[in-house]
């Protein structure tokens, strides 16, 4: 491994303070990226906008997109295929618990059973 002149652990430094100095400081959306080439030394930083809009830290889980929907008439596709439609009356650990629309009747589909659900419009 190579040793950095003092020029060169010097102008790394002052690159280095530059960079963490603009990211304080600036307003600026753009990435900065800085890339330093010195013998027997590869740095490279992408330090990402801070303007960014931030993802969730996971997705969101069928049981939490149900919990949004509770007492909202629904439409759940299932894994047979079957379409269900009524009010979603309650969100349990591992089923949901529905008003069918037209028979006015009680059903539970297990979530690991549901395909896709979304609000409906009467």
């Amino acid at each position: 491994m190579a040793l950095l002149t003092p020029q060169a652990r010097q102008e790394l430094l002052r690159r280095l303070l530059q960079l963490s100095q603009s990211q304080t400081t600036s307003s600026t959306t753009a990435d900065a990226n800085l890339s330093l080439d010195l013998p027997g030394i590869n740095i490279d930083l992408n330090m990402g906008s801070s303007s960014l809009p931030s993802l969730p830290s996971s997705p969101i889980s069928m049981r939490d997109t149900l919990l949004t929907l509770l007492n909202k008439e629904v439409t759940i596709e299932t894994s047979s295929g079957e379409d269900i439609t009524g009010t979603l009356i309650a969100v349990k650990t591992d089923y949901v618990a529905l008003v069918a629309a037209v028979t006015q009747n009680l059903t539970f589909v297990r979530i690991p059973r549901i395909v896709s659900v979304q609000q409906t419009s009467f």
